[in-house]
């Protein structure tokens, strides 16, 4: 053993060590925060529990961090299922609304679904011989140091999907080299999203042969029409017929709200009739955007109502997917604010037209492939906005129907290159 490896093994020995001491002299005093205040430790502090036989069976275990990487990790299992149909999964999450997404959206082939364990040798160990886990994935870039120490002497093979690595971790990540080389020089395939971060991957340890450009795998989707029944069933909970012109706006912040006003009033001026539902970013913001938009909207607390309404906010989490796909069109929030967007793919997988203000620069590579295929359009404000729907929607539906049947072609295709990939 290298000098720096045994090093590294014994700074993680300690860390697990130090974990320990702390789940065990600790936590046990801090049980009635817990319940106040929702850290979830009881969860954190076991394997997760099977829901499936998972006996005779391989076991991969794929990890993600939070919400957003957790909606990846499903999209993720739809391609991991296509190449080994016949492996069960453990997931796991470290939040809470990522758990709970797991948990509602997990097909059948997961075997257990929980919380990321506290990061303790001990307990990487039980969770890997209690399911025989033959293998691990980590969404992005989740790097905890006892997991990969124990994967790296079990010689459990390990990879990273949709990895990145931002500049300033980059720069923490490199004082450090020869000691973190110890680790990624154990992953196996590290599929990343640009040649930057394969650059920072590289000068980080991973063998240059493991290393696979495939792109945001965010804008990996299989683009179709919702079933017709989900759709149906939707849209009347909420009071909506199949002839209505419905408008979903995603992720919207405080200080978008006059952008909706802007686009519903200049739309009415047309004669444009349609319904307009606003899913906020966050709920906390909900009477700024009711202020800013107007009291002719009605504001819901779930996706079902008998109320008669034309703009109506829906304070619930969970619910921007089924807004997606019972509309007709989708607005991304974020990008008529300095937010810088939300992920444009939640709505455009549903073969809608997509719009979206003019800062978007946290999904340049998504935006500028939907504008360039003549599903994506942007706008500066919500009187173009407005003038931008009833182009595409009203004047001239052919070319968007003829422009997204081409990308829906196109871009399925392209999928399965990231399948061809997988060990």
């Amino acid at each position: 053993m290298k000098f720096s490896d045994g090093i590294i093994s014994l700074v993680t020995y300690g860390y697990s060590t130090l974990l320990t001491l702390i789940r065990l002299t600790v936590f046990p005093f801090l049980k009635n925060m817990d319940r106040k205040r929702n850290w979830d430790l009881a969860g954190r502090l076991k394997i997760p529990a099977a829901i499936r036989d998972y006996r005779h069976k391989k076991v991969v275990w794929v990890h993600a961090a939070s919400l957003g990487e957790a909606k990846l990790l499903c999209k993720f299992l739809s391609i991991l299922e296509e190449r080994n149909p016949d492996d069960m999964y453990v997931v796991t999450a470290v939040t809470r609304t990522g758990v709970q997404y797991l948990e509602k959206n997990s097909p059948h082939t997961v075997c257990a679904i929980g919380f990321f364990p506290l990061d303790t040798i001990p307990l990487m160990k039980k969770i890997i011989t209690h399911y025989n886990i033959s293998r691990v994935w980590l969404l992005e870039t989740e790097l905890w140091p006892s997991m990969l120490l124990t994967l790296k002497h079990l010689s459990i093979p390990v990879g990273i999907v949709n990895g990145r690595i931002e500049e300033n971790s980059f720069v923490r990540y490199r004082r450090f080299r020869f000691l973190l080389k110890y680790f990624f020089e154990n992953f196996d395939t590290v599929m990343v999203q640009n040649e930057t971060y394969a650059d920072r991957f590289r000068m980080l340890g991973v063998r240059d042969e493991c290393i696979h450009v495939t792109g945001n795998i965010k804008g990996h989707v299989i683009i179709k029409r919702p079933q017709s029944h989900d759709w149906i069933n939707i849209r009347q909970g909420l009071g909506l017929t199949e002839d209505d012109l419905v408008i979903s706006w995603g992720c919207i912040h405080a200080g978008e709200g006059v952008v909706i006003r802007q686009c519903y009033d200049t739309l009415k001026s047309y004669g444009i009739n349609c319904k307009m539902i606003i899913v906020p970013r966050y709920l906390y913001e909900v009477k700024d955007l009711i202020r800013e938009i107007g009291d002719d909207l009605l504001h819901l607390y779930d996706i079902n109502t008998m109320c008669k309404w034309q703009m109506c906010v829906i304070e619930k989490m969970g619910i921007l997917d089924d807004m997606y796909l019972i509309a007709d069109a989708a607005i991304i929030g974020g990008t008529f604010s300095d937010i810088g967007g939300h992920n444009v793919w939640d709505a455009a997988r549903f073969a809608i037209p997509v719009f979206f203000g003019p800062d978007y620069r946290t999904q340049v590579d998504g935006c500028e492939k939907l504008i360039k295929n003549g599903v994506g359009f942007k706008a500066q404000d919500g009187v173009e906005l407005a003038e931008l729907i009833i182009d595409v929607m009203k004047r001239e539906p052919e070319r968007f129907i003829q422009a997204q049947l081409l990308f829906m072609e196109t871009i399925n295709k392209s999928q399965s290159v990231l399948g061809q990939l997988l060990p």
